[in-house]
């Protein structure tokens, strides 16, 4: 009996360790099974959702029709699953090749340039370039870099101009070792951000017409500006730059980046309009008569008229007419110091226009009442030379101020809620400025005149100033002007063009306000 008890209590205790092998195996091959269930999980985890987003463009820049200066041409990018992609028909569209073959032989999703909007099985994105072409009021505008807005609009509103737009975001899967799941493609969700634009001041179509005009300009300028509103419709300077790669420009010795119609030269005969306003509101009649002989006499210093021999006896209109300097000398020594001085200073000449932060223009020079005091230097004055200097900006203003009746409009570029009104300065009387008028318009349809449209009524000015700079054949370098309005009975826009190391204002620049006037005024 004893026996019997030990052998069952053996049997017990084996049939125990076999329960307990077979249980630990089966808990072992459930751990495996876990484990690799969690490893299969975790790598579907691993290939979630992905996503690109693309900035389509930033906030515009607009003419003041709201028509875009900047954004107006579209540059292409292929979104490219090396995996998937019709290798033979894209690689004929590829413009960026470097970056195509160097990312074709790899598996994740890449953006590539192309020459064109649609390409069999691949998605193309059109992204709007900054800068065109076209090179619109490059000057004014300005540029921007990889930090932001360097100069012009583009830093003045450096802020509110980088934020995107218009935005596309690509949405993809891509397995744990990040390749691309064929699934469901590319998805595409567009999005557009409440921007702000800047409006400016300049009209698109002016604007081109300005620049076709100036198109054979090596180096000089040119202003529009709407008499009613005060809006500076038009800027050009030449030599201008591409904004989509300034660096290229860096070393010009001609300073593309200036902006010439905002800087200062030596005015010449434009200004005898100065002078000829001045002696009408100190109560000189336009019948004031001088007899030139072809030089006047100041102390000891020769004056000479450009036309050898002399004009003969003039009056103040025949003399703006021929531009006589000896004529305005004379008028001006009858006119005092002072007043000269002031009549000039309230036409804005001496003084800096702030258009918009630091976009502005310079203040040119205006000699002070002591200089003038000076005999010789208040002769050259008295027709545009010596110690002054100003812009085409400050020019065309007195321009606007003489076709208006005499009243100046203030000039501006940025389009806002708070400059939405143009204010008026009265700067010389009415029976002045329709005097003053009047001998533009004479002077315009003189014989010989280049500068007269055929499809509009128009009034102007020439200047041919002094440089004292020469060439290495020792000519001196000249600066050529014209200053003008159109139409003559109801002037709606006043034009100034600047010429540097021309032939004259009647013959460099005459023809420039002709085609301008002809553009805009028809």
């Amino acid at each position: 009996m004893e026996i019997n008890e030990k052998l069952l209590s053996k049997k017990r205790i084996i049939v125990t360790i076999w329960i307990t092998v077979v249980f630990s195996a089966y808990i072992l091959t459930k751990l495996f099974s876990v484990a690799a269930d969690s490893e299969f999980y975790a790598s579907v985890n691993l290939s979630s959702p992905k996503s690109t987003v693309i900035t389509v463009s930033y906030g515009d820049i607009l003419d003041r029709n709201l028509i875009p200066l900047v954004n107006r041409e579209e540059t292409y990018f292929a979104a490219i699953n090396p995996e998937k992609c019709c290798c033979e028909e894209l690689e004929q569209h590829i413009i960026d090749t470097e970056k195509y073959y160097s990312c074709i032989d790899g598996t994740a999703l890449f953006l590539c340039e192309v020459d064109c909007p649609s390409i069999t099985d691949t998605l193309v994105i059109p992204v709007k370039q900054r800068y065109g072409s076209e090179g619109i009021a490059v000057h004014i505008i300005g540029y921007t870099d990889e930090n932001g807005g360097v100069c012009g609009i583009e830093k003045e509103f450096d802020e509110q101009l980088r934020q995107p737009k218009d935005t596309i975001t690509l949405i993809y899967s891509t397995d744990a070792t990040g390749n691309m799941l064929e699934g469901d493609g590319i998805r595409t969700v567009y999005t557009s951000n409440s921007t702000k634009d800047i409006v400016l001041s300049i009209d698109y179509e002016i604007q081109s017409a300005v620049e076709q005009a100036m198109s054979n300009v090596e180096k000089g300028a040119a202003v529009v500006l709407d008499i009613a509103t005060g809006d500076i419709a038009a800027v050009v300077s030449k030599p201008t730059y591409d904004p989509n790669s300034p660096a290229d420009s860096l070393d010009d010795k001609n300073s593309p980046f200036v902006n010439r119609a905002f800087s200062a030269y030596s005015v010449g005969s434009v200004f005898k309009l100065v002078i000829a306003g001045a002696a009408l509101e100190y109560g000189i009649s336009d019948e004031f008569t001088y007899k030139c002989t072809g030089s006047v006499t100041v102390r000891e210093n020769e004056f000479s008229c450009h036309r050898f021999g002399g004009h003969g006896e003039l009056d103040m209109r025949s003399a703006m007419v021929e531009s006589c300097n000896p004529y305005f000398i004379c008028l001006g020594q009858n006119i005092p110091t002072d007043f000269l001085h002031d009549f000039a200073e309230k036409l804005g000449f001496g003084t800096s226009l702030q258009l918009w932060g630091e976009i502005q223009s310079a203040d040119g020079y205006l000699p002070t009442e002591r200089e003038l005091l000076v005999p010789e230097e208040k002769a050259n004055f008295c027709f545009g030379q010596g110690m002054l200097t100003a812009t085409p900006l400050q020019v065309t203003l007195m321009t606007a101020a003489i076709a208006n009746g005499g009243e100046m409009p203030s000039a501006r570029l940025i389009i806002s809620d708070d400059n939405d009104n143009c204010t008026y300065t009265r700067v010389m009387s009415k029976e002045t400025a329709d005097k003053l008028k009047s001998f533009m318009i004479s002077t315009l349809y003189k014989d010989n005149s280049a500068a007269v449209p055929f499809s509009v009524t128009g009034g102007g000015k020439t200047s041919t100033a002094q440089t004292w700079t020469y060439d290495e054949y020792s000519n001196e370098k000249l600066n050529c002007w014209f200053s003008g309005f159109f139409p003559a009975d109801n002037p709606k826009y006043a034009v100034t063009v600047v010429v540097e190391e021309g032939v004259s204002g009647n013959l460099t620049c005459g023809p420039i306000f002709k085609e301008i006037a002809e553009a805009v005024g028809s």
